[in-house]
């Protein structure tokens, strides 16, 4: 046992002997790694077709050794990357953490990349990409491995509640008081393009609708009846009952009929943003 702590102990004491007399062994380890250009950008935005004016992206840079720049690089998908601009730091990051913000519109996003002018023949999901290299005081390159996605997304595609309310002349219930169903639920309009998404009509799941709605034309609203030649839009009792759609709290109204034995079926429904 005795021969067993002693062993223990010389070998303790070899390592620490060695450590301590190759002071040199940490600085070989790090003396030639070249630290710094840390970037923090804004990691993804969505462009929401129609109801975006402008984007802006926030770079966070950690003090820390100089950044005399930032270049930064945009593309789109399918496209060939093109350089954005340069940023200028000028090394203000060495006594402080710095922020910069960089802001497009659709035209500045587009410039050098032969892309339609008009952003609605863009398609869903297809997406820009920025991609930054920090410039350093000793003139050093880093290329940042963070990238900001800007996705192009249907502007009001997404998760909803909504309220349906189905009159029906002789199955029950009294217009416009009562209605013979009504119902609440989430749901999620799906993005077809950059102006439509679909729904199931009335009460039936198996039946599509599909919601346009045109922001240049005052966010009006139209519906197409996929599998229902008979279905119209509007309340044919109430004539003040039209589809819209408010850009300011995302609220979307539906009113839309079918006639039938007895009279019209009408619908109503409410589509609130969650």
């Amino acid at each position: 046992m005795k021969k067993l702590i002693f062993s223990a102990l010389g070998l303790m004491f070899t390592v620490f002997v060695f450590i301590s007399c190759d002071n040199s062994f940490t600085d070989l380890m790090t003396a030639d790694v070249k630290t710094g250009g840390l970037i923090d950008p804004t990691s993804s935005i969505p462009y929401k077709l129609g109801s975006t004016p402008s984007v802006s992206i926030t770079l966070d840079i950690p003090k820390g050794p100089g950044i005399e720049s930032v270049e930064v690089y945009r593309t789109y998908t399918g496209k060939t990357e093109v350089l954005d601009q340069t940023i200028s730091i000028a090394s203000a990051n060495t006594s402080d953490d710095v922020a910069k913000t960089i802001t497009y519109t659709y035209t500045q996003l587009i410039n050098g990349l032969s892309m339609p002018a008009d952003e609605g023949l863009l398609e869903i999901g297809d997406k820009w990409t920025i991609r930054y290299v920090s410039v350093m005081a000793d003139g050093r390159e880093v290329d940042v491995a963070s990238t900001t996605t800007i996705a192009v997304a249907n502007f009001f595609a997404g998760s909803y509640e909504k309220d349906m309310k189905y009159f029906h002349p002789t199955a029950g219930g009294t217009y416009p008081t009562t209605p013979y169903s009504a119902y609440t639920e989430n749901v999620d309009l799906v993005a077809d393009n950059a102006y439509e998404c679909q729904d199931w009509f009335g009460v039936w799941e198996n039946t599509k609708i599909i919601i346009h709605i045109d922001p240049a034309q005052n966010y009006q609203v139209t519906l197409t009846f996929v599998d229902r030649s008979d279905a119209g839009m509007g309340d044919p009792n109430n004539a003040a009952n039209v589809c819209s759609y408010d850009p300011t709290t995302g609220v979307l109204k539906l009113y839309y009929f079918y006639p039938g034995s007895g009279g019209n079926r009408i619908f109503w429904v409410v589509y609130t943003p969650n």
